[in-house]
């Protein structure tokens, strides 16, 4: 299945996973919508994909919190969406005893809600058009297997899934398909500072059976998997095992920590 004449409209589109799904889909031929909240990353964003792929690309400065903004309800009632993409979330790490309120429900609107919200507004225009879609939302592994001071993080991600699977249920006699990819440790830009201790990159390598760190090319293929996809529905875990591990990049470096420090607080 090609990509050609259809629409892609990626979240978080300005850099990282986003931005390597959404340069994938416009290698194939896709016209992608690309959303980020930077100004001058959606503007350089939109001028290297018109550049390299065409003038049918269009970035879109929106914050995800405003998904009900007339510039993106414009944007659904003239287009007509093909592929969806939610990769927007942000991560507040701690222990759950120590984080603020703030902090929890900036992570769960974000990540969860954002994705809901995404969801359901992309859902009624494929709905009224009448032509099937594609829907993929981004989760992670901590969504599954969980993680030592990202209780916040891991149940927006959980989340995901549970809704993704959900979604996929109710709009799969609509041929709207819906999965989710729930990648582990991702090499990006905002990765780098978490591997800037050698040793810790090491560990976390020897952690990986294919001793390797899973890069945005990697994610972006699967994305294309199910882009392309027919018959793939409802899946959730299918690549949460890209490069799996049980996270252990952050719990070898923390764990003690994290330990030591609620044992602290506790007494």
């Amino acid at each position: 299945m090609s990509l050609l004449q259809k629409t892609a409209i990626i979240t978080g589109a300005t850099r990282g996973i986003g931005f390597g799904i959404a340069n994938a889909m416009a290698k194939q031929g896709a016209q992608t919508i690309l959303i980020g909240q930077d100004p001058e990353r959606v503007k350089a964003v939109e001028s290297y994909f018109q550049k390299i792929y065409g003038d049918h690309h269009q970035g879109v400065v929106l914050d995800v919190s405003d998904i009900e903004a007339p510039s993106f309800l414009c944007i659904l009632k003239r287009s007509f969406m093909n592929i969806k993409i939610y990769n927007k979330g942000i991560a507040r790490d701690g222990l759950l005893i120590q984080l603020k309120r703030e902090d929890l429900e900036d992570t769960i609107n974000t990540n969860l809600l954002g994705t809901i919200h995404m969801c359901r507004l992309v859902a009624k225009s494929m709905i009224r058009k009448r032509q099937g879609g594609c829907i993929i939302n981004l989760s992670s592994v901590v969504g599954i297997d969980g993680n030592v001071g990202q209780s916040s993080y891991s149940a927006s991600k959980a989340g995901i899934i549970g809704f993704t699977r959900s979604l996929a249920k109710e709009l799969g006699p609509l041929r709207i398909r819906v999965n989710a990819i729930a990648p582990g440790f991702i090499e990006t830009d905002m990765t780098a500072d978490l591997l800037a201790a050698t040793e810790k990159k090491q560990a976390l390598l020897d952690s990986i059976p294919l001793r390797k760190l899973g890069t945005v090319e990697d994610v972006a293929e699967a994305a294309m998997f199910l882009a392309k996809s027919n018959y793939v529905h409802g899946q959730a875990s299918a690549f949460a095992l890209i490069y799996f591990f049980r996270m252990s990049w952050l719990c070898l470096a923390t764990e003690y920590k994290y330990i030591h420090t609620l044992y602290n607080i506790c007494i």
